[in-house]
């Protein structure tokens, strides 16, 4: 059946799409076209949801995660294709699909994606509302520049570099905490998320001080200089790494294999045994290349709309330690952590709404919100935390006890951190701050 046939025939009803090679066949169909337009696998992904369709069955159906997980594996399959184009080839048609499938069976089969997502991670709540990576190991063919791309086996290869860009630009942003609580904050919660997924996953690559720490010194984490108001914008990592800005083996100009993956490694920080000579052969890509590049990323799905569980895990844990032992009339509303305990304050007020003009006045007063924007933003933050609220009586008194409530709302709802991209197709509400005022003259 050609594939203008079968388009036809499953938009109609003729054919049921009951099956995963049948979802996987049409959303072929529709990424021959739908990933070189507009916004590539998020445009595809609600093609397939509003027609009903799902890669995932019971629990996962519907689960932004996994479908879109899959329409980057079709994405990462097409372009291997293309890469490997020469000339006088056909170039890829919606009618080759059964051809398409056979080559990139393991990408695509049913099972694929146990391969790159712990069942427990996937069943999030977050993760079936926002489309987050894998965290067993890298999306396919993700590991390197975009079309320089280094295969140096399967693994997990981005996980610590993104994680310590984030723990850096947590520590630029927080006023209130030194770079060493932050630093011994960001390895306990790195270390926790490890072990847990190890339990289930146990050939996950343990946690290592030396190769986390190295991470952490090559984001530059110690920096001091002027905050930029670009820091503020939402993380890029990946548009960054895919551009050729981050060398995912850059540790191999500094460690030997050895003492890298040694179990003395994993315990304490160890010094580098290499003298840091060799030369990286990822480059730049420059501009307007770098343009062409963002898109591409971003098309294909290699750029996250909320993070993974180490850095939510980390964030929400330096949010507690902003506020375990502030005062509730000693707020900060140029912090994201005190203007959410402001709010989660709010929810417990029999006078709410007076109570939200305040928080209203004191954030634009900070200048974190346009008074045209802060009320629908304080409700909407409402919406998150009032299922917490509603399962206790009263507020609590003690700050330590405020604290905790805060971070464990935050690890079950990293968006409202708002530190990662949302697509213009998105339906979900985006909880992003404006710079703060002393900063964006810089």
């Amino acid at each position: 059946m050609s594939a203008e046939r079968f388009c036809a025939s499953v938009e109609s009803g003729e054919v049921p799409v009951d099956c995963h090679d049948r979802v996987l066949q049409i959303a072929y169909i529709y990424s021959n076209d739908g990933l070189w337009n507009d916004h590539g696998v998020f445009n595809v992904v609600e093609k397939l949801h509003e027609r009903g369709w799902s890669f995932g069955q019971g629990d996962l159906k519907f689960n932004r995660t996994l479908d879109i997980f899959y329409l980057a594996q079709i994405a990462a399959g097409i372009n291997r294709c293309n890469e490997d184009y020469t000339e006088g080839d056909a170039f890829l048609s919606p009618d080759d699909f059964d051809a398409f499938y056979v080559q990139h069976h393991q990408l695509l089969n049913q099972d694929a994606w146990r391969r790159y997502y712990s069942p427990t991670f996937l069943a999030q709540a977050t993760s079936a509302r926002y489309y987050r990576l894998p965290d067993l190991q890298d999306i396919t063919d993700s590991s390197g520049p975009l079309w320089q791309v280094q295969q140096k086996g399967i693994g997990h290869f981005t996980k610590l570099p993104r994680w310590a860009r984030n723990v850096t630009g947590t520590a630029r942003r927080s006023p209130t905490l030194s770079v060493t609580t932050i630093t011994q904050i960001a390895l306990s919660t790195l270390e926790q998320t490890i072990s847990r997924l190890r339990k289930d996953h146990p050939d996950f690559q343990p946690y290592s001080a030396t190769q986390a720490s190295f991470w952490l010194k090559e984001m530059k984490i110690d920096f001091t200089g002027p905050m930029r108001k670009e820091e503020w914008k939402p993380n890029r990592f990946d548009v960054f790494a895919a551009q050729g800005g981050y060398d995912m083996w850059e540790w191999e100009a500094h460690y030997s294999p050895i003492l890298w993956n040694s179990m003395e490694a994993r315990i304490t920080h160890l010094a580098p045994d290499l003298d840091g000579t060799r030369k990286s052969k990822i480059r730049w890509c420059g501009m307007p290349d770098g343009c062409a590049v963002e898109w591409d990323v971003r098309r294909r799905g290699w750029e996250p709309e909320l993070g993974s569980e180490e850095e939510i895990e980390f964030m929400a844990a330096v949010a507690a330690k902003e506020t375990e032992s502030i005062e509730m009339g000693n707020l900060d509303y140029a912090m994201l952590s005190h203007i959410l305990l402001g709010v989660m304050r709010a929810a417990f007020e029999t006078e709410r709404e007076k109570y939200i003009e305040y928080l209203k006045g004191r954030i634009v007063e900070a200048g974190r919100l346009d008074e045209s924007k802060a009320e629908q933003w304080i409700k909407a933050v409402l919406m998150v935390m009032e299922p917490y609220v509603q399962k206790r009586d009263v507020w609590p008194t003690a700050a330590l006890d405020r604290s905790e409530l805060l971070r464990h709302i935050l690890v079950e709802n990293g968006q409202l951190f708002a530190r990662w991209n949302l697509p213009p197709t998105s339906k979900e509400f985006n909880f992003e701050l404006k710079p703060k005022e002393e900063d964006t003259s810089t």
